[in-house]
């Protein structure tokens, strides 16, 4: 069995989440039937709305990890030039661009960071016998008054009260078989309350902020099945 491509995950991922929309409960989650045709059963994974895996896969095998390309998807309804009713931000495609390019960047950059923590696992870049493979996908990805000054960060001025929501639809996959032996989803809002100067610096120290509460019960995980402390 091969592993799904980054562009069929990417449909995939977009369409699981828009099934049931943008919101979850705790009885159900927008891919628990998938999951289930996919022969995974859920588990609670503390932080994480929702962690499906496959029954009897043991991940100790694997001490390495590959990260595919990480695809990001604004949410359908997300249009800035309506939310401010203001010019001032109407969002040119290459502006949209560079948020998604910006976003999948933190995002492997975090997840590197985590996972070679106090000599955790190796990221490599091509499949094998002991690489566990990772794709992901950020939909629904909704910023609160971006900063589209993307020449000179912090010139737009906006105080907002958070920095936006986005969900995660992450899969683990034998790099090799393209087995799929866990399944997760997760939406993640910042709402701290607190008023704070939005630009495109703060909205990356958040969404790196909120990327790394993905990464870190990945990491646990692993751990764990290798029978390593946390």
């Amino acid at each position: 069995m091969k592993s799904i491509s980054c562009c069929t995950f990417a449909r995939y991922a977009f369409s699981a989440v828009l099934l049931c929309g943008c919101s979850t409960t705790a009885q159900k989650s927008p891919i628990d039937d998938l999951s289930t045709q996919d022969g995974l059963v859920r588990v609670d994974v503390k932080g994480v709305d929702s962690v499906y895996k496959r029954p009897g896969v043991n991940l100790a095998q694997y001490d390495k990890i590959l990260i595919r390309p990480v695809i990001v998807q604004f949410a359908k309804s997300w249009k800035p030039e309506q939310q401010t009713g203001s010019d001032l931000y109407w969002m040119t495609p290459p502006d949209r661009e560079k948020i998604k390019k910006d976003l999948a960047d933190a995002f492997i950059d975090v997840f590197k960071e985590v996972l070679q923590e106090k000599g955790g696992y190796q990221v490599v870049t091509e499949p094998a016998q002991d690489v566990l493979e990772l794709q992901a996908a950020i939909v629904n990805l909704w910023i609160t008054a971006p900063d589209v000054s993307m020449q000179n960060p912090g010139i737009v001025r906006t105080f907002t009260s958070d920095s936006g929501e986005m969900t995660l639809v992450a899969e683990l996959h034998d790099s090799v078989t393209g087995q799929l032996p866990s399944r997760s989803y997760d939406r993640k809002e910042d709402n701290s309350g607190m008023w704070q100067w939005t630009n495109s610096v703060s909205n990356t120290v958040d969404a790196r902020r909120e990327i790394r509460v993905w990464a870190e019960p990945l990491k646990k995980a692993l751990d764990a099945s290798r029978g390593k402390s946390a």
